[in-house]
Order: C-alpha cells, then sequence, then structure tokens
C-alpha cells in the first residue's frame, strides 16, 4: 500500500505544483492539493502514469511504519512570453522544486502530509521571478466500518496569466489559501452516507496594472461549505451518487461603493462511478446550481453544472482518458459577481520499452461572465519521461497556451495572450 501512496504522491505532487503556478479558473481544492494525504484525495484510478513498477520505484526513507519520500526536480527551459497583454517577450527560466511526501503504514487509521516548494527564475525577465509552495496534513481514524476524516492545507502560490479571468497584472498576482475539512463516512451495507464540512480562506496580494497600483484585497473571502454524498454500491467499483451541498461565500473587503458579491449557492448532482476493473471507467456528475447574492443589484443565477470523466486502455501499454466540466466560481475583477466555466480535455499516455513514457494532452475553456462578456484558452501539451532507474527520470514537456475573447470594461483581462513553455526536468527520488 505505501508504494501505491508514495507514487501517487509523487506524481500528483507535480501536478499540484502545476496547478499552482497555472491556475485554472476554477477553484477546487482537489486541483491544488495533491493525493497521498487524507481528506485530499481524488484517485482516478490505475493509468499508464501511476501503474506500479516495483523495480522503478525509489525505496524512500523508513522509520518504523512511516514512509518519507523525498524528491527534487530541477527544470531548464525557455518561455516564448514571460509579459502580460500582447507585448510579448520571452526568457531563459530555471524551475526549482524539492517535495516530501510522508505516508503512514498501519493496518488501520492512516496518516498523510505533503510539502513542496516550486521556485521560478526568469533569467531575462527578474521581475517575474516567483515561488509558490504548500503544506498539507491529514488522518484518518477507521471506527468500524465508518471512516472519520480530517485535512488541513496551507498554499502561498502565484497566478499565472496563461489562465481564464486572469488579471494583465505587471507580475504574477500572490495568493494565499488556508483549507480545513472534516468528513464522516458512515457505512451500512451497499451504501455509503458520508457528511462533510470543509472552510477556506482567499487572501490576495496587492499588484500593479500599467505600472499604477492596484488593490486585489476585493477578492479575499471565507468560503464555507457543507454538503452530504450519498453512494449506493450497485457491484464492487460501481456505485451511483447523490451528492447535495450549500456554499457560503463572504468577501471580507469589498471595494467602497461596489456591491457586496457575497452569496449563498445551493447544489444537487446525481450521477454514476463505473469501473469494470479492465478497459473502461466513467464518471458523470449532472446536476444544477442556485446561487443567490446579498446585493439586490445582482441577480440569482440558475446554473446547469456537470463534471463528466471517462478512461479507456485499450492495451496495458496506453491509457486515454477525457474529461468535462462545467460549474460556477468567483470572478478576478471587481463588480464582477462571477462566472460560468466550462472545459474539456483530451489525454493519451503511452507506455515504450516500459521505461519510456509519452504524453499528449489538448484542452478548451470558456468562461462566461455573469454581467456579460466572455473569454476562451486552449491548452496543448507533449512531454516524454525517460525512468532511468528507481532514482531518476528526465522529462522534456512543451505546453502551448492561448487566451481570446471579449472582456468586460471593469478591469483589462490577459486577452490575446500566447505562450509556449518547453522544459527539460530531472527527476531525482530517495
Amino acid at each position: 500500500m505505501w508504494a501505491r501512496s508514495t507514487l501517487l504522491s509523487g506524481f500528483l505532487g507535480i501536478a499540484l505544483m502545476v496547478c499552482i503556478a497555472g491556475r485554472a479558473v476554477a477553484e477546487l481544492m482537489t486541483a491544488l492539493l495533491p493525493d497521498g494525504v487524507p481528506g485530499y484525495d481524488a484517485d482516478d484510478g490505475v493509468t499508464v502514469e501511476t501503474r506500479l513498477h516495483p523495480e522503478q520505484m525509489p525505496l524512500g526513507l523508513r522509520e518504523a511504519d512511516v514512509q518519507f519520500s523525498p524528491r527534487l526536480d530541477e527544470s531548464f527551459g525557455y518561455t516564448s512570453n514571460a509579459l502580460p497583454g500582447p507585448y510579448r517577450r520571452g526568457s531563459w527560466e530555471v524551475v526549482t522544486a524539492p517535495a516530501v511526501a510522508v505516508d503512514s503504514d498501519w493496518s488501520r487509521d492512516g496518516f498523510g502530509a505533503f510539502a513542496s516548494v516550486r521556485d521560478t527564475r526568469l533569467l531575462s525577465l527578474s521581475s517575474q521571478d516567483h515561488t509558490d509552495g504548500t503544506v498539507s496534513a491529514g488522518g484518518r481514524i477507521d471506527i468500524g466500518d465508518d471512516r472519520l476524516t480530517l485535512g488541513f492545507a496551507h498554499v502561498s502560490g502565484h497566478e499565472d496569466r496563461g489562465a481564464l479571468d486572469t488579471l494583465a497584472s505587471d507580475r504574477p498576482i500572490a495568493f494565499q489559501l488556508d483549507d480545513i475539512r472534516a468528513s464522516y463516512a458512515i457505512a451500512d451495507g451497499r451504501w455509503n452516507i458520508a457528511p462533510n464540512l470543509e472552510a477556506t480562506n482567499w487572501s490576495y496580494a496587492g499588484t500593479t496594472l500599467l505600472g499604477l497600483p492596484a488593490s486585489q484585497a476585493y477578492r479575499d473571502r471565507v468560503v464555507v461549505t457543507g454538503g452530504v454524498t450519498v453512494r449506493y454500491e450497485l457491484a464492487p467499483r460501481r456505485s451511483v451518487l447523490l451528492v447535495a451541498r450549500a456554499i457560503g461565500q463572504d468577501y471580507t473587503h469589498t471595494t467602497r461603493g461596489q456591491p457586496s458579491p457575497d452569496s449563498t449557492s445551493y447544489q444537487v448532482l446525481a450521477g454514476l462511478d463505473y469501473d469494470d476493473d479492465s478497459v473502461w471507467r466513467y464518471r458523470l456528475l449532472v446536476g444544477g446550481e442556485v446561487r443567490q447574492f446579498s446585493s439586490k443589484l445582482y441577480p440569482q443565477q440558475d446554473t446547469l453544472i456537470a463534471e463528466a470523466g471517462v478512461g479507456w486502455s485499450p492495451t496495458r501499454m496506453t491509457t486515454l482518458s477525457a474529461t468535462i466540466s462545467r460549474e460556477t466560481e468567483a470572478a478576478e475583477q471587481a463588480g464582477v459577481s462571477g462566472l460560468v466555466y466550462s472545459s474539456a480535455r483530451l489525454t493519451i499516455d503511452h507506455e515504450y520499452l516500459r521505461d519510456l513514457l509519452f504524453r499528449a494532452s489538448f484542452g478548451v475553456q470558456r468562461a462566461d461572465f455573469f454581467q456579460g462578456g466572455h473569454q476562451t484558452g486552449t491548452t496543448a501539451e507533449l512531454g516524454m519521461t525517460w525512468v532511468l532507474n528507481r532514482n531518476a527520470r528526465l522529462s522534456v514537456t512543451y505546453e502551448q497556451t492561448d487566451l481570446h475573447g471579449s472582456s468586460i470594461a471593469t478591469e483589462a483581462l490577459a486577452t490575446g495572450y500566447s505562450r509556449g513553455v518547453g522544459l527539460v526536468t530531472l527527476g531525482l527520488r530517495l
């Protein structure tokens, strides 16, 4: 068990820092935090990337029944556009990303923790240098067949101009996030009922737009979510689900003269989680959200929301996965009460000669603002990873990002933006 947990922590630790550095509009905590930490797990099943190869697994450092898995990724490459807006200027960059995962190997209960730092240095534009980091910890307590899960996380990051609804600030905008959550899963035969509660505090540092100071305190907020997930198991790894949530957003520093975007949302979704334990896996949730604002100047928003994913493994060497989602999110601009964020992505992973992994991915995104206007974006990624041995691997990646669409007059968005980033990464593990 520790081997799979270590693999997931390591692989999704990379995804964690990518999401922090290149945050999509969606503010799902599972996009900001790694697997392997109780309370923040989001295992999508076994793929080419996460399949166990014992001879390629780092041994880690073991103390009694606790496993420590340190790692260091050192990257060097080139970004074609390190500035906001249409003014393109490229730069060589160096990225240093140490991390450590801690996992317990207990027969019951569990504990996990993850800490990481990602330091990005632009050699020709030092004003764009930034450092991101995170620390998270969680515990699971087994009570008979029931399970209590507690988690805490702190994220210190910077927004990326390659994401939708990002302001064209002179340098990346810094933000901090603190999250605590708890859930209690009650198991009764084929039924599983899990009430949960989560509180998240978002805070943003000030920035400049075209050299002029621009406070971002109006985006500071506390988000409290309470809900319940009901799951009925039709067969092993095949379930139907019902999810109900209530979400309250309290903005703590609304700009004087602007209506408050405080809101209360109610969500209900139903769906299917189906894994045939061989070739296919489907996950589908469809439902609706009603968002009501404290200010009468913002009308109620009724939105169709959905999440869907399918994984297909035609052979043990190839995995094809597709995801699509539609949800509401907070907006970055003052005077804009929110947006509908829609995204779709197709990814192909292929394992060649066991120690050579190839990946290709293409995604599209669209943000429709409640006050009118929209923005669209595309991302394309190519990558190759060569597993040298259990302690080292070499990766070559390229990502192309393009943003288009109409903006809103309240503030300048990063529209008409295009950037390509190529990196060569040496990863070391113990």
